[in-house]
C-alpha cells in the first residue's frame, strides 16, 4: 500500500501544535482539562500521521484509532503501543466535556503525559522521514536499478 506523505505530515504538525498546547497546560498553574484534551487529540493525529504514510486504513472515531494505534505497535512499525492510553485519555477527555472531571484527572502526571507524547510525536516523525528519504531514493535512482546497483 501506498502511504500519504502529505497527509502524513499534516497530521504530525497538527499533533505537534496540539503538544504544545497541552505542554502549555501542563505548567504552573497547571489546567489539567486542557492539558488531557489536548495530549489526547495530538496522540491521536500522530497515530493518523503513521497510519497514513504507511497506507493503513483508519476512521475517525477514537476506539478505531486506538485500534490503529494497536497495529502499529504489533507490527512493529512503531515501538510504543498507545492504545490503551488512547481510550483513557478518551475516558478522561469525556468525563471533562460531561462536566464531571472525576479525582483521576487531578492525580495525573501532567508532567509525564507531555514528555511521553514529545517521545511518541518523535518516533512518528522518524518513521515519516524514514519513509520520505526511501521514497526520494527511488525518485533519483536510475529505472531498474537499486541503490546496489542490480
Amino acid at each position: 500500500m501506498q502511504g500519504n506523505l502529505p497527509k502524513a505530515r499534516s497530521h504530525l504538525h497538527k499533533a505537534s501544535q496540539q503538544l504544545e498546547k497541552a505542554q502549555v497546560y501542563s505548567w504552573g498553574p497547571e489546567e489539567p482539562a486542557e492539558c488531557v484534551s489536548a495530549a489526547f487529540y495530538s496522540y491521536e493525529n500522530a497515530v493518523v500521521a503513521a497510519a497514513e504514510v504507511l497506507g493503513l486504513p483508519w476512521k475517525t472515531n477514537h476506539y478505531d484509532k486506538a485500534e490503529v494505534a494497536a497495529r502499529l505497535s504489533r507490527e512493529k512499525n512503531l515501538k510504543a503501543d498507545v492504545s490503551d492510553l488512547l481510550l483513557d485519555l478518551n475516558g478522561l477527555r469525556k468525563d471533562v466535556s460531561y462536566g464531571e472531571p472525576g479525582e483521576e484527572l487531578s492525580q495525573y502526571d501532567l508532567e509525564g503525559l507531555v514528555t511521553n507524547l514529545e517521545n511518541f510525536i518523535g518516533e512518528v516523525d522518524n518513521l515519516v522521514t524514514e519513509l520520505e528519504e526511501e521514497e526520494e531514493t527511488e525518485e533519483h535512482a536510475p529505472e531498474g536499478k537499486t541503490e546496489q546497483g542490480e
